[in-house]
């Protein structure tokens, strides 16, 4: 099939897209990517022989995607961006990554008569209630989680196909949105083996962090991630002189985290910032231990961060907050501990647990095993070609 993606967003780098399109290739699919932003620049790129069309947004169109719904500059931005690609180019599905342009996807798969897959990495309404520019004048006044929510319910029911990340999702997206069970496809967000083994990894990170139990976080540093709570646990812990905390990644949030370590004058904990996945993994293979310390919510409750099987690709045990579907994940394979969201002294007692704890190597070894026998993106990704094979 010759597939148009559609991705509100820079690419690469987009690691979910990424695993999709090249295991639709591999399947003997074409694929078409289209994608916008202010960071694009204007052309096409052929990437692992897919075909990328890049055209770079006007900042007013890009700050105007969180008033969509009430004013249409930006679905109108894109209608034209992608009427121009589908006049010139065949297809035979439209694969949207994520909710926002859903009302111009659907516009255009009933004009050229061709399915519409809607491929929800998050669960977009859910997710906005922790945004400060949607909680903070003016976007409190302007931008409706009602109608996001409504907006939301009204396209899962009109797409031909979705895509969710976890059954979690599935179950409440059926009784919250009643979807038609039939309709959803799950993929999970797994990692992919083959490619996360090929990483060089940089030995002097490995000789540095391997002289004391490190802790790693990988990702968005926003709060609603959890990472207030991690540095809080980093100062319940700092009496151990042999327990390190990394941050890596970033977020609009982290002038609020430097001025939190440095409040509680702490020295055991460092804010990395953003360092690519292909870097990152070097600080992930020489910690001990990794964290998905998030905040409960309906979002956090129904998804999977692809962070964890990046840890357990490595054999870390990973210590989760008690969002239902990374929780069910790790009390079921074993593989490390669950605490109770925003609990720092719960996230550092267990912490203690697996320092002071002899079955390390039992956790290590449950915690990859699991990633190379079920979650990996080899497994994964069958269900999107079973879907394409099905279309």
């Amino acid at each position: 099939m010759k597939i148009l993606m559609i991705l509100e967003n820079n690419f690469p780098p987009d690691v979910r897209v990424e695993k999709e399109i090249k295991s639709l290739i591999t399947a003997g699919h074409e694929i078409t990517l289209a994608c916008s932003s202010p960071r694009s620049e204007n052309g096409v790129m052929n990437w692992h022989n897919a075909k990328i069309i890049k055209k770079k947004m006007p900042d007013f169109i890009y700050k105007s995607s969180v008033i969509c719904l009430r004013f249409p500059f930006y679905f109108n931005y894109w209608r034209k961006f992608l009427e121009t690609i589908l006049n010139k180019y065949e297809f035979n599905a439209i694969h949207l990554h994520d909710l926002p342009l859903a009302k111009v996807a659907k516009e255009l798969s009933i004009k050229h008569n061709i399915p519409f897959i809607l491929d929800l990495h998050e669960n977009r309404p859910e997710i906005m209630k922790l945004y400060k520019h949607v909680l903070t004048f003016p976007g409190k006044i302007l931008i409706s989680l009602k109608h996001w929510f409504e907006y939301q319910k009204k396209f899962t029911k009109l797409a031909d196909k979705i895509i969710l990340i976890t059954n979690e999702a599935k179950i409440d997206y059926i009784s919250k949105y009643e979807v038609e069970p039939h309709k959803i496809i799950v993929i999970p967000n797994y990692v992919d083996i083959n490619n996360i083994k090929t990483i060089s990894i940089n030995t002097d990170i490995q000789n540095k962090y391997n002289k004391v139990f490190t802790i790693v976080y990988f990702g968005d540093t926003g709060l609603r991630r959890g990472t207030a709570t991690l540095i809080e646990a980093a100062n319940q812990l700092k009496g151990y002189s042999d327990i390190h905390f990394l941050i890596i990644g970033k977020s609009r949030e982290d002038e609020s985290l430097r001025k939190m370590i440095g409040k509680l004058n702490l020295s055991n904990i460092e804010l990395l910032g953003w360092i690519p996945i292909d870097k990152a993994v070097s600080y992930i293979k020489a910690s001990k231990i990794g964290v998905c310390p998030f905040l409960r919510n309906r979002h956090h409750d129904t998804t999977y961060a692809n962070k964890m099987f990046q840890y357990m690709a490595f054999g870390k045990p990973v210590i989760v907050s008690d969002c239902t579907s990374q929780k069910n994940l790790i009390e079921k394979e074993k593989c490390g501990l669950v605490f109770e969201a925003e609990n720092a002294k719960d996230l550092a007692k267990k912490i203690l647990t697996i320092h002071q704890n002899s079955n390390y190597d039992e956790l290590s070894a449950n915690s990859y095993n699991a990633v190379i026998n079920k979650y990996n993106w080899k497994n994964s990704s069958e269900q999107l070609i079973t879907l394409y094979k099905e279309l």
